[in-house]
């Protein structure tokens, strides 16, 4: 063998390793086995209750913007049922026709017409 080869196969000799004794730690600054798993599974729980509440806070919002969306419609759906009723009324109703037509100043034929003066 070459002499690179020798200085990484040639050698026969194993190197063993003792085990070291572990010095252990006095009682009072040992942590407990079961604190890591306790504040993994508290920061989980925390993490469940911050998400829980932002939905719960979103729900309500909707619900409230989707009660105003109903009181609105139910409002518009009123009106536009009042305006089809006075369209129908100037369509048809001659008294109707007569006020509104005098609101706008006009009067029937030889008829005095009493303007107010201020």
């Amino acid at each position: 063998m070459s002499k690179a080869g020798n200085t990484y196969w040639g050698k026969t000799k194993t190197t063993t390793y003792k085990k070291v004794a572990r010095k252990s730690k006095s009682k009072g600054s040992m942590t407990p086995p079961w604190l890591g798993l306790v504040v993994v599974l508290s920061v989980f729980a925390m993490l469940c209750i911050v998400i829980n509440l932002r939905a719960f806070h979103d729900r309500n919002a909707e619900a409230v913007e989707k009660q105003k969306l109903t009181t609105e419609i139910e409002n518009a759906s009123r009106e536009n049922l009042d305006l089809k009723e006075e369209i129908r009324n100037l369509k048809s109703d001659s008294g109707t026709i007569e006020r509104e037509a005098r609101r706008i100043g006009m009067s029937r034929p030889n008829e005095k017409v009493l303007v107010p003066t201020n």
